[in-house]
């Protein structure tokens, strides 16, 4: 296998191990999410976004890589696919390389569909929150009430109170 397939290979499995890093931290948010607790949810958002800016970096890496694989192989770089350099390539690099896309298919599947859980997570949280605010300010809301000729007196609301006493 030329050295460059070997880059190729090799940073396929770092990209890999770091999504599957990132699925951990996911999971470990779904967690947090449905315990309420905004501190360690807070913190596996940093861990987070620290992975996600090092992902970006190797996907740098491999795109400056599959452009010197597609000098090599004589194909036009915005046409080259990992799947194509699977095709492509010399039979000891594609093998290896189409187990690979296959895993990293599979790992980027896991992580959209834990994604997709805790964005469902969050939306009905927020979902609940809103209903708990309505029904408070329905709660708070005074009831008008009518002085002897008719009109609308207004009365202080008891958040008002609530507030002064703050």
């Amino acid at each position: 296998m030329s050295e460059l397939f070997a880059e190729l290979v090799a940073l396929l499995r770092q990209e890999i191990e770091r999504y599957r890093h990132l699925l951990v931290l996911v999971r470990r948010e779904r967690g947090q999410i449905v315990k309420g607790e905004l501190a360690g949810l807070t913190d596996v958002v940093r861990k987070k976004e620290a992975l996600t800016r090092e992902l970006d970096g190797l996907a740098q890496s491999r795109d400056s890589l599959l452009s010197r694989v597609a000098a090599e192989l004589g194909e036009p770089a915005n046409n080259l696919t990992l799947a194509r350099v699977a095709l492509l390539a010399p039979a000891e690099a594609g093998i290896p390389l189409a187990a690979l896309l296959n895993e990293f298919r599979a790992v980027v599947g896991r992580l959209i569909a834990a994604n997709d859980v805790n964005r469902t997570l969050l939306d009905r949280s927020l979902e609940f929150v809103r209903g708990s605010l309505e029904l408070f300010h329905t709660v708070i809301t005074p009831n008008p009430t009518y002085d002897a000729s008719g009109r609308i007196e207004t009365c202080e609301s008891a958040l008002v109170a609530v507030n002064h006493m703050a």
